[in-house]
């Protein structure tokens, strides 16, 4: 593939610029970048995709910002908060959500969220799953103080059915799900994903 087309594609599906925005910044045609995207056969947006990522790109309608030149430390942030999306998160859908009940993964996934995300703050939500006989308020603070996420954005808690067999020693905080409502921000780490994969 020429060096060309790979910009195209990288440009409309990595860094989601519409048709007419890589046309005016490759000086080139847009019937000639439609002729590639076809070709390599790349998915043509929705356009409720296509108006979201144009506000984005375009407009700078931007809820959350990626940090693009790191140093070494945000580098490493950046793989170990893949690598625990990898194993920890949901793919599919519109929202970046993270569950663990592991307080140091979580803490390294929403440092990663917001030193590499630059996610805002508003809009990130947190959900408990608990058990019965565990004291939901108190595990909402302490979950609010190890994460700095206000009690406030703490939906309903999930509280599950205790089935026999012992659960307080792997579980005793409960397990958190972090949630963040963009399909974009979803997109960008499944991509990251990709990436680690392909070097596997």
């Amino acid at each position: 593939m020429e060096n060309l087309e790979k910009n195209i594609i990288k440009l409309y599906r990595d860094s989601f610029f519409s048709v007419q925005q890589i046309a005016e910044k490759l000086k080139i045609s847009s019937s000639k970048i439609r002729y590639v995207l076809e070709k390599n056969k790349v998915v043509k947006r929705k356009i409720g995709e296509a108006i979201k990522f144009l506000n984005v790109t375009k407009f700078k309608k931007r809820e959350f910002k990626i940090k693009e030149i790191l140093n070494n430390s945000e580098e490493k942030l950046k793989i170990a908060g893949t690598m625990l999306y990898w194993g920890e998160g949901t793919k599919s859908g519109g929202t970046v959500t993270f569950s663990n009940s592991d307080p140091v993964m979580v803490k390294v996934f929403i440092k990663f969220l917001r030193n590499i995300c630059g996610i805002a703050e508003n809009r990130l939500r947190a959900l408990l799953h608990v058990y019965p006989d565990q004291d939901e308020k108190k595990l909402k603070y302490f979950w609010s103080k190890n994460t700095n996420i206000p009690v406030s954005q703490f939906s309903k808690s999930f509280v599950h059915i205790k089935r026999g067999g012992s659960y307080k020693k792997s579980s005793q905080y409960g397990t958190i799900s972090l949630r963040y409502s963009d399909k974009w921000l979803l997109t960008i780490i499944n991509n990251w994903i990709k990436e680690i994969s392909n070097i596997m």
